[in-house]
């Protein structure tokens, strides 16, 4: 079987590919960026650059197909943003949703609604587009479709400047902040982690550990049946003082809780399976280089060097070291990219796969 993943410059990207060669599949990737991690990896079987989706989506789904085609690709499996683009272009055996779908789950408007039709709990949220809109307590603000937390603020009254583009304003709330990742097909969750958020780089968790969440598991699995979902999902959650579970937003795609998984969940994707796959217990992953940066000011000094003593790497792993090499090119080049659009280098790593809602 011939597997092509899209978004190589990513991580979980980097992840699948060795969890599909490890079942024995031909890996092929594809990206749109200079530099990324799957590169150098012998995981990887052939490496095509494709055109920015973003700039050049027509471009980038006829190449995307040329590929499938050319390679008699079975599963084409997105990792970042470009699966809006991929489902736009209506590429066939790829593993996402339909591009409708994708969306409502993508906008933090239209996901807080979905879910509150199904009867689920969701915090309180209120769709903004006049600047003159005035909040009776402080709220959470971010743009309807955004990435990272970078251009979230905290509103007190007034909201003020908009920017041009659709907000929300959601409660603000306090407590742990717990994440999951879960493989769906046809409505039901075949494959579910969950971890909390503790060091970060510029919003993003660079370390992962398993946890069990009841309560937020069956949010998951309800959300997934009611919707009649199919692929990767991932949902950010806030557990309240006193209990509750209330998400604040879904990304309709694959996300760090990917690292959780061993092999298995690659052939979940090939086939799944009559019983939900879980992360082995004890299970410790992160990101080496981000959690020797952004993780020491992003935590504290003991847990850091629990985790640092304790968890796996996943970039660079035995037998394949080619990517911990990547990984320099690719800081490089979104760095210099910082440099010229005086943006973050975690904005950067998505510039060309951004997608908006149109």
């Amino acid at each position: 079987m011939t597997v092509l993943i899209t978004g190589a410059r990513a991580p979980v990207a980097l992840d699948l590919a060795r969890k599909f060669a490890a079942i024995g599949e031909r890996v092929l990737v594809a990206e749109s960026a200079p530099a990324h991690l799957c590169a150098r990896s012998t995981a990887v079987s052939g490496n095509f650059r494709v055109p920015p989706p973003n700039r050049a989506p027509q471009a980038f789904a006829d190449a995307l197909a040329a590929i499938v085609k050319r390679e008699g690709v079975d599963l084409v499996v997105p990792t970042c943003e470009e699966i809006f683009w991929v489902a736009r272009g209506r590429l066939g055996n790829a593993l996402a949703a339909p591009l409708g779908q994708l969306r409502a789950l993508h906008s933090k408007w239209e996901f807080i609604q979905l879910a509150r039709s199904f009867g689920l709990p969701v915090p309180e949220t209120v769709l903004v587009t006049s600047p003159y809109v005035e909040l009776e307590r402080p709220f959470i603000m971010k743009p309807v479709f955004s990435r990272f937390a970078t251009k979230v603020r905290v509103v007190a009254d007034a909201v003020g400047d908009l920017g041009g583009v659709e907000w929300v304003a959601q409660e603000r709330l306090t407590g742990r902040q717990i994440c999951t990742y879960s493989l769906a097909a046809g409505g039901r969750v075949v494959a579910h982690a969950a971890y909390e958020t503790g060091f970060t780089a510029s919003g993003a968790c660079v370390s992962f550990e398993p946890i069990e969440h009841e309560q937020i598991e069956s949010w998951v699995t309800k959300f997934v049946e009611k919707s009649v979902f199919g692929g990767q999902i991932a949902f950010d959650f806030i557990v309240t003082e006193d209990g509750r579970a209330l998400p604040l937003e879904c990304n309709p795609r694959a996300t760090s809780g990917v690292h959780l998984f061993d092999e298995r969940l690659a052939q979940a994707m090939i086939s799944p399976p009559d019983e939900v796959l879980r992360p082995d217990p004890g299970t410790r992953r992160m990101i080496g280089l981000a959690m020797l940066t952004f993780g020491l000011t992003s935590g504290p000094l003991g847990e850091w060097a629990r985790i640092m003593a304790g968890s796996r790497d996943v970039i660079a792993v035995p037998g394949d070291r080619g990517p911990f090499l990547s990984q320099f090119g690719v800081l490089w080049h979104n760095w210099l990219r910082s440099l010229w659009t005086r943006r973050s280098l975690v904005e950067c790593s998505t510039y060309d796969i951004e997608w908006d809602g149109r």
